[in-house]
This record gives structure tokens, sequence and C-alpha cells, in this order.
């Protein structure tokens, strides 16, 4: 079992990675400047969330349930940074710990997306969806053994702190960028990359969900650069993003629960149990179809474009 970590997270070898749950912003104040100080202190903190949350994702009480939730959001913040800092960061240690990450988070990003749906309808109607809770009880301890085996791998034997420690250590700097322009360069990129995914067919839920994945790329780029953008980006257009990836993130869920019910209806042998999964089904279509026609009652084409007129001011801003 973990033991609780207050301020930073350590290992057994006395590696310390700073701050364990810094939040969503990132403080760049110390960087002074430099590119490669801001990838320090950013991999820095987003690595120390991921090893503080691992070891209690694996518990069986309920606060293991926050763990997961916090352990698959952390992976998801340290890939972005390691993207966002490619070129500063040691190609073959970054394309390691990237690797780890993503196994990280697709077995968290499981053990999450069952705790959602079972959460969502214990509450609703415990009865009644009580056979749903014990079909998908033993793909939740699957998940579960699958981050134990992770954390014993990755965390007793301080193996992915060392790692991280000399991931840090090999992170250099570029002296001809400064750390303001390499941060309009890829809030550009990214806004550009998300105005791009806007501008298309956004009818089917294949390329809303794209769309959302470029939102939180756009969401996490400001989120790390927060500290040395123009204030307006943080205000204005920062909220617009998050509530890009929410609702679209509700779609998700509810296209997820559906594909879920229907192979529990599948599986199932009674005639009563499988009807009760597919009206399950249903009734996910229908909430998915509901969250579409209100992201779509939102994000007009007029207000789209006056967002995208927003971002470019504010750049242009940026470059005088």
């Amino acid at each position: 079992m973990a033991s609780e970590r207050d301020n930073t997270t350590s290992s057994a070898s006395g590696i310390d990675l700073g701050p364990a749950d810094p939040g969503k912003w990132i403080p760049l104040e110390n960087a002074r400047g430099c590119v490669g100080a801001a990838a320090r202190i950013t991999l820095a903190s987003r690595l120390a969330t991921v090893l503080n949350h691992l070891p209690g994702a694996g518990g069986r009480d309920e606060a293991s349930i926050e763990h997961v939730h916090q352990l698959r959001v952390g992976t998801r913040r340290v890939i972005a940074a390691l993207e966002l800092y490619q070129d500063v960061i040691p190609r073959k240690r970054a394309r390691w710990m990237t690797a780890q990450m993503k196994r990280i988070r697709r077995i968290a990003g499981a053990a999450r997306d069952l705790d959602v749906l079972l959460m969502r309808y214990r509450e609703a109607k415990p009865r009644k969806y009580k056979r749903l809770a014990l079909r998908l009880a033993p793909l939740r301890r699957k998940a579960r053994k699958g981050i134990i085996a992770l954390n014993h791998k990755l965390v007793d034997d301080a193996r992915l702190a060392c790692r991280a420690k000399k991931t840090l250590e090999s992170i250099d700097c570029q002296p001809n960028l400064t750390l303001d322009e390499f941060a309009r360069l890829q809030f550009a990129d990214q806004s550009r990359r998300f105005f791009k995914r806007a501008r298309g067919d956004l009818n089917c839920v294949d390329r809303l969900h794209r769309f959302r994945i470029q939102a939180k790329r756009l969401r996490y780029t400001i989120e790390l650069l927060g500290d040395v953008l123009p204030p307006e980006v943080r205000s204005e257009i920062y909220p617009v993003v998050c509530n890009v990836q929410d609702m679209l993130g509700e779609l998700h869920d509810h296209w997820i629960a559906r594909g879920r019910m229907k192979r529990l209806a599948r599986c199932e042998i009674k005639p009563r149990r499988v009807k009760q999964f597919k009206s399950l089904a249903k009734k996910e279509q229908r909430m998915m179809e509901e969250t579409q026609l209100k992201f779509h009652a939102w994000w007009t084409p007029d207000f789209r474009d006056e967002l995208e007129k927003s971002v470019q001011q504010i750049l242009r801003g940026v470059s005088r």
C-alpha cells in the first residue's frame, strides 16, 4: 500500500521531484526566461503527481477512486509536457518516459471509465442497476491488478523516480529562443490546429472526439505556459477551450457507456437482463444525442469565428 505524501514526492533513494499536486497551472517565474529551465520545472511537478497517486490508485478503499482519476489526469499532463518540450529533452529518455505514461494512462483510464459508470448508475437507482455493478466488478478488479503491477514495477524500486531524475538532469537549454517566444509559437501552433478542426465537419461523433483531443492539447499548452502568455489567454480563451473539452467529454462518456452496455447485453443469457442492458444502451444513445445538440447550439460558426478573431488579436499584440 502507498504511504501518504504531503508536499513532495520522494523515493527510498531520497529523490525529491517537488510538489506532488501543484494544480493545473505551472508557475514559471523561476525559469528566468529559459525554455530548458521551464521544462525542468514543469516535468518535475507533473511527474511528482504521477508518483504520488500511482500507489494509492491500487487500493481497495473509496479513496482509490480519486487517486485513479488524478493518476489519469497526471499522466496526460506529463505526456503533454513531454510533447511541448520535446526539442530540449533527449529523444531516447522522452520516448521511454512517454511509453510508461501511456501504459499507466491506459490502465488508469480503463479503471476510471468503470468508476464513472458505476457511480453514475449507483447514485441514480441502486437496486435497478445492481446487476450492472456485478457485471462490471470483475473488470474493475482486473484494472486494479494492472495498476498494482505497474506500481510494483515502477514505484516500489524507485525505477520511475530514478529515470525521472535522469531525464530532468539531461534537459538542455535553448539560448537562442526565449521562453516568451517559445510560448507564443506553441500557443499559435496549437490554436491553428484547434481552429482547423473546428472548421471541419463536426456532425459525427468521431470528428467531435478528434476536435475534443485537439481542444485538450490547446488547454494543456495554456496551462503549461499560462504564466508567460498574455493574461487574455487565461481569462478569455482558456474558459471556452475548457467548455469545449467538458461538453465533448460528456458526449464521449455516453458513447463509451453505450458500447459497454451493448457488450454486456451480448454476454447475457437471460432475456430479462439482455433487455435491461439494451435499454441502458438506448438511454446512453439518447443522452449522447442530447449532449451533441446542446454543443452545436452553443458552438456556432459565428461564435467560432469570433473566438478565432480574438486569438489572432492576442497573437498580434504579443508580436508587436
